[in-house]
């Protein structure tokens, strides 16, 4: 681990996994930090049918590890941590995490998002079976059924 990275990626999604590679790939040491599993939200989604290169779809969790390995490839590092603040050190910045003070030329913040839940019974047992948060990605497969939306 380098004592100064020229790039750290705060979130590990799709957004944060695209930058990780095309900076590791740059040949810019890079680290990315996901305080959760690497994918983001996606590993979640049983099937992903709207992305773009797989015409058949592919699991939410088999395209989040593909993402990663292939930033991998151009070595990215990666490293399970929540980033709890940032801080400017002269021309540097600093990333205050659980796992300590990283200091890096650049930041980028691929934030994502977490959904946020109404605690209804069987709300997390269903999910993806039936309880969905996103309209857009998941409409079709609803289609022609009555739903609530809240």
């Amino acid at each position: 681990m380098p004592d100064v990275y020229d790039v750290i990626i705060i979130c590990g999604g799709p957004a944060g996994l695209a930058a990780g590679l095309y900076s590791a790939r740059a040949r810019h040491s890079t680290l990315l930090l996901e305080k959760g599993m690497m994918g983001g939200q996606i590993v979640n989604a049983a099937r992903v049918e709207n992305y773009p290169g797989f015409t058949e779809g592919i699991s939410g969790m088999e395209l989040g590890e593909r993402l990663r390995l292939h930033a991998a490839k151009y070595g990215l590092e990666t490293l399970t941590a929540e980033a709890l603040g940032m801080e400017q050190k002269g021309q540097l910045k600093g990333v205050n995490t659980d796992q300590g003070l990283l200091m890096a030329r650049t930041v980028i913040v691929a934030g994502g998002s977490e959904h946020r839940k109404l605690g209804a019974v069987g709300e997390q047992e269903f999910l993806g079976r039936g309880v969905s948060y996103c309209a857009t990605c998941d409409a079709a497969f609803f289609r022609d059924q009555p739903v609530a939306v809240v």
